[in-house]
């Protein structure tokens, strides 16, 4: 158990979080918008519209039903991908000498990638613009914020799952000179634009050490960002800030191919969620979002579902190791999760006993939480 001399909050953001600040960001309106788009794509190429429809009809032949709908659509983009890949390793291992496989393998696998690339600037950038609040929800966004920030006067870590500018917003607002994020603040990549010109950009962090010390607020995105970026050999991590996505065109860019990178962002299935967090700047992220809970007696938990296999792991993983369990708030809108799916998350079971002395639900969203009676208890 680590020693606080501060009082230090690891705070888990989902998508319950989001929606709550920013009703047009619910998964189910995101879905059937991309649908609509993909659908009425002209501008990619035959063969790639055909494809990607082809792909999207497949994940979801009954049309846009749940929340759940997202997964299995992005999930079916990035599938074939890496399943073309393995196929790959496979003939160069098997089939070393023949050429002319391992060559047809890599050029299908080329139109795979930009089939996935296309699918997914659709996906991105509806959540891109969708990523602005209303004045009012702004307000009550940055009020969580400084709520959080402000009650807590030590390390506070804020893991975010959701691929949205919403809450980078809100914290930059709120205490912008303590706040850091996973772009570098001064080291510099060179990405090419739409126009075929080159411009520095930030970096993605590489490591923990490039987090600054004195920064006492952060800001890791487990998952990726609508800023997150990559070029295809993974040799270049870029940070792009929303002036740049929308001066350069970014989305169409990628539809081009008039850019040399593309968005870096874990939009799979369940399946293939524990491969991609275990690649850069995932693990990183993970790496943060774990170092957070550690040094952490308060465990904040908002607009979570607990479905997602390596975020759990990582929870249960810490919650184990702790001999006095850390005080853990969920704030979630209605009956699900329930009580027994969160402790489970966690690795409590029936045998454990009762989890209230250490878990407290509060089921009336994030908008306000910080007035509730549920937050005075988890502060006190």
């Amino acid at each position: 158990m680590p020693s606080f001399d501060s009082r230090n909050v690891a705070v888990l953001v989902g998508n319950g979080l989001s929606i709550a600040f920013n009703p047009d960001l619910n998964l189910r309106a995101i879905t059937a918008e991309m649908m609509d788009r993909i659908q009425s794509a002209t501008d990619e190429g035959n063969d790639v519209v055909a494809a990607m429809r082809e792909i999207a009809q497949r994940a979801l032949p009954q049309g846009v039903n749940s929340e759940d709908d997202f997964e299995m659509l992005v999930g079916a983009f990035g599938a074939e991908t890496r399943t073309l890949s393995y196929l790959d390793q496979l003939a160069a291992l098997t089939e070393p000498k023949k050429k002319k496989l391992r060559k047809a393998i890599k050029r299908v696998a080329a139109f795979a990638e930009r089939v996935r690339d296309t699918g997914l600037s659709h996906v991105l950038e509806v959540i891109f613009e969708r990523s602005v609040s209303n004045h009012e929800d702004a307000r009550n966004l940055h009020a969580f914020v400084e709520a959080v920030t402000t009650t807590f006067d030590g390390k506070v870590v804020f893991a975010n799952l959701n691929y949205d500018t919403l809450l980078l917003a809100a914290l930059l607002h709120v205490c912008q000179s303590d706040v850091t994020d996973m772009g570098h603040g001064f080291r510099k990549v060179r990405v090419t634009t739409r126009t075929g010109e080159e411009t520095e950009v930030p970096a993605l962090r590489a490591t923990a050490s490039d987090f600054p010390v004195g920064r006492r607020v952060q800001l890791i995105h487990l998952h990726g960002s609508v800023t997150f970026w990559s070029n295809a050999p993974k040799t270049i991590f870029a940070k792009l800030d929303r002036a740049f996505l929308e001066s350069h065109d970014q989305w169409n860019s990628v539809r081009e191919q008039k850019t040399n990178i593309r968005p870096v962002v874990v939009l799979a299935n369940q399946k293939d969620k524990s491969a991609h967090v275990e690649e850069h700047p995932f693990k990183l992220a993970y790496e943060m979002f774990v170092t957070g809970l550690q040094n952490a007696d308060h465990w904040l938990v908002v607009g979570y579902s607990f479905k997602d296999d390596p975020v759990n792991a990582k929870l249960r993983e810490e919650f184990a190791e702790r001999e006095e369990k850390p005080k853990v708030l969920v704030v979630t809108f209605g009956d699900q999760p329930s009580r027994k799916e969160v402790a489970r998350a966690f690795g409590w079971g029936k045998e454990d006993g009762s989890s209230k002395s250490w878990l407290t639900i509060n089921r009336d969203g994030a908008n306000g939480i910080q007035n509730t009676d549920d937050w005075s208890d988890f502060i006190a």
